[in-house]
């Protein structure tokens, strides 16, 4: 007989984005999340770009970040457009 153990972990408590409460699935959190699966960003609040390079798991990343944007603030009107 094979006793399987399953560890409960953060992630299965939280299965949500830690920057912006959004819910991620598991399979994001395992492929984008940190060494827990835990996700420190997500599709909702950062780009592909950002998150292919390791934002989701909570590292640093050379790409503008979206939420220090003027333009991706709240659909705000960057300094400079006319309407």
């Amino acid at each position: 007989m094979v006793l399987v153990l399953k560890l409960v972990t953060e992630s299965d408590e939280s299965p949500t984005c830690r920057n912006c409460g959004a819910h991620v699935s598991e399979d994001f959190r395992r492929v984008f999340g940190d060494e827990d699966h835990v996700a420190h960003r997500c599709p909702e609040c950062d780009t592909t770009r950002r998150l292919s390079r390791g934002s989701a798991a909570g590292v640093e990343v050379a790409v503008t970040d979206p939420e220090e944007s003027a333009a991706h603030r709240s659909n705000e009107q960057a300094e400079g457009w006319s309407v």
